[in-house]
């Protein structure tokens, strides 16, 4: 579980250090504040991780200038063994119930879900992943999309909501 103060701190650190140096003081320094940090992660300047829940960063993955990590509490990321989180990026695992007949249209209590980037894949730049979405294995995300809905492995999606541009499954059967 995230250390809100930790965390805080860890933040403000990740904004100031550069991104060609101290990648094993940045892990270190997102584990000191309850992060799941694997082996040889790359992470570059300005990654922020808002709120408390569960992060687990796995063994090789990429994190892009300033992504964004938004956990409400219950709430968890996991971002699988050698995939990439692009520049601007963010991933958001819940939301806030529409409440026409309340004291305003969103409702004060959050959700909480869990959201998978599966092994291999690329979420790229300025993209946003909502809540409870699984975005499969050696799946692409292109630049800018919205995903809302969970993307089946060896895909690539795009566009706001992302629909399915093409699978990437008839690449590997060619090159095999």
């Amino acid at each position: 579980m995230i250390s809100s103060k930790k965390i805080y701190l860890a933040n403000l650190m990740l904004a100031l250090l550069p991104n060609c140096a101290g990648r094993e003081f940045k892990a270190r320094l997102l584990r000191w504040a309850g992060v799941k940090v694997g082996r040889d992660v790359e992470i570059f300047q300005g990654v922020k991780v808002q709120g408390i829940g569960e992060l687990e960063l796995g063994d090789r993955c990429f994190i892009g200038h300033e992504a964004l990590f938004m956990l409400n509490t219950g709430s968890r990321i996991v971002v699988e063994e050698e995939a990439i989180v692009g520049t601007r990026c963010t991933v958001v695992t819940g939301f806030h119930p529409i409440t026409p007949g309340g004291p305003r249209i969103l409702g004060r209590e959050g959700t909480h879900s869990t959201v998978r980037i599966g092994r291999g894949s690329a979420v790229l730049t300025g993209s946003t992943v909502l809540p409870s979405v699984t975005v499969g294995e050696m799946s692409i995300v292109a630049a800018g999309a919205t995903v809302a809905k969970d993307v089946a492995p060896y895909t690539l999606v795009g566009g706001c909501p992302a629909k399915v541009i093409r699978s990437l499954a008839e690449n590997i059967i060619r090159n095999s």
